[in-house]
């Protein structure tokens, strides 16, 4: 499993799997940060949920975003 990180508080927010990764990373190549980094919007993960993003990532980045304006997320391959 792919663990995904608050790039902010360094707090795990919950794990994924590859072909979950493989669609984030594809969704968010121009949000790309580097290669473990993504920069995050209500609206990005609004356009994630239109393209097809599974209902459970979506329901777990918009629980880590919450209130906020924008986050960065990590994932860990380890």
């Amino acid at each position: 499993m792919i663990r995904l990180f608050d790039n902010d508080s360094d707090q795990e927010i919950g794990q994924i799997t590859e072909s979950q990764l493989d669609f984030l990373q594809e969704q968010l190549i121009e949000e790309t940060l580097d290669s473990t980094t993504f920069a995050l919007a209500p609206a990005t993960v609004d356009s994630l949920a239109m393209n097809g993003g599974d209902p459970e990532v979506i329901a777990l980045l918009r629980k880590a975003i919450g209130g906020r304006t924008s986050m960065e997320l990590r994932f860990d391959l380890g």
